[in-house]
């Protein structure tokens, strides 16, 4: 047991109460164990203050360089319906924002003064046709009774004359009564392809003008363009980078504003003839499905157009990755190594680590990793976790975690499933490169549409 002294002047007071009240003898007692077992303790062990970070290694996986674009989705072909005749507006049949398709009713023009003009137009059929059999006969009679000199060469040519006019005004006859059944027909407008109609911009009693008036407006939905400007830098990169392949047929990406991923593959179907110089950028087009019928032209979206062909590349966390004004770089744990370049170990006999500061040149992000073009090895060690805590050659104890699954590049999947020669579509390039376009300038610009059943 261990003993406790007291100074001599303490002891003669604590002495002194004791005698006068029993009760302080506890007391005493009590803190003379306290004392004791204090004294008794051995001093704690020294803790490990070296930081812990987790570390990993880097993973390879199949790239392609891109670069993302602004653009508007258009339809294929964008119609004015106009009225080709000019009345009054008896019904609009068709459902406001519905499909329609090819010969569908759309209005009905009062058909009552053009059914009129076409019944008039047979009738001066009917007369001509008679008047020109009878100068037929006319000028076949006047024929023999020139030859039998009963008649003069003047009147046989007259005959003759007045048949060929005849027949000249069943022809002109002929004419008007087509013109008159055609205007017939263009008192009904009707469809001229499947596409989805807009709402109606001329309600039933109204008068509309020929070749004037806009009735509605019809677009195709499937498929769709997208228009986007591409810089020229990116421009001349892009065919730099084909090898002598055509731009056109090349596949790209889209999605929506409300989209995190581009997983809507179509292909570059037009490149426009020159460079705005104003802008600096060159107008492209990509092609793409729409078999749902759920987007719409007009509609913003991003368009992600590859560079180059696939190829393999180091990643790491996005995470890892720090700035100093504007400089990437990353914190990558080695072995502290002596003069003769062996490990140094610790008095356990574990080898001591130390941070290295790395500047590193960033590619893509895919995935939440980051793609490393220069700067890291395979297999070497980069802090993921921790970085606030340590600075460059600080000494730290790594906690190696297990390396992140290679992501799946949807562009480079998309470029890997075509054959060379041929688009996303399975049909050869150099064709696809020939056809014209088939949204012109009259799908671009107002049409005037209207025909009959």
């Amino acid at each position: 047991m261990n003993a406790v002294f007291l100074p001599p002047k303490v002891a003669s007071v604590f002495q002194a109460r004791l005698t006068a009240k029993p009760q302080w003898a506890l007391a005493v007692l009590c803190f003379a164990v306290l004392l004791a077992s204090g004294c008794g303790k051995a001093p704690p062990e020294a803790v490990d203050k070296t930081p812990q970070v987790d570390v990993t290694t880097p993973v390879t996986g199949t790239v392609t360089d891109y670069e993302d674009f602004t653009g508007r989705l258009d339809a294929l072909k964008t119609t004015d319906i106009r009225a080709r005749v000019s009345g009054y507006v008896m019904k609009a049949p068709f459902k406001e924002g519905d499909e329609v398709h090819t010969g569908d009713l759309l209005f009905e023009i009062d058909p009552r003064t053009y059914e009129a003009d076409r019944n008039q137009a047979e009738a001066n059929l009917k007369l001509a046709k008679a008047d020109s059999n009878l100068q037929q006969k006319i000028a076949k009679r006047a024929t023999t009774l020139v030859r039998s000199l009963a008649q003069s060469q003047e009147e046989y040519e007259t005959a003759v004359a007045t048949a060929e006019k005849a027949q000249a005004t069943v022809k002109a006859n002929e004419a008007m009564l087509n013109r008159a059944k055609l205007y017939v027909d263009y008192t009904k407008v009707t469809a001229p392809w499947d596409g989805r109609i807009s709402r109606r911009l001329v309600d039933p009693g109204n008068l509309v003008n020929a070749d004037n008036t806009v009735l509605t407006t019809l677009v195709t939905e499937n498929p769709l363009y997208a228009y986007f400007d591409v810089n020229e830098r990116t421009y001349l990169d892009l065919v730099g980078s084909s090898t002598g392949k055509p731009v056109l047929g090349l596949p790209v990406l889209m999605r929506l504003s409300n989209e995190a991923d581009f997983n809507r593959p179509g292909s570059i179907d037009f490149v426009d003839n020159r460079v705005n110089a104003t802008t600096g950028t060159i107008r492209m087009r990509g092609v793409f499905p729409n078999e749902a019928k759920i987007l719409k032209p007009g509609l913003f979206v991003r368009i992600r157009l590859p560079i180059g062909a696939p190829y393999k590349a180091l990643m790491i966390p996005d995470k890892a990755i720090l700035s100093d004004q504007g400089r990437k770089y990353v914190f990558v744990v080695v072995p502290v190594v002596d003069d003769q370049g062996k490990p140094v170990v610790d008095d356990q006999g574990k080898v001591v680590y130390k941070v290295v500061y790395r500047s590193v040149d960033v590619g893509q992000e895919l995935q939440g990793l980051r793609v490393i073009k220069k700067g890291l090895a395979p297999g070497e060690w980069v802090i993921i976790t921790g970085t606030q805590r340590v600075r460059a050659d600080d000494k730290v104890q790594p906690n190696e975690k297990d390396p992140p699954k290679p992501p799946e590049s949807r562009l480079s999947q998309l470029l890997a499933s075509i054959k060379p020669g041929k688009n996303n579509n399975g049909k050869p390039a150099d064709k696809e490169a020939k056809k014209p376009a088939e949204k012109d300038a009259a799908t671009q610009n107002s049409g005037s549409v209207g025909s009959g059943n």
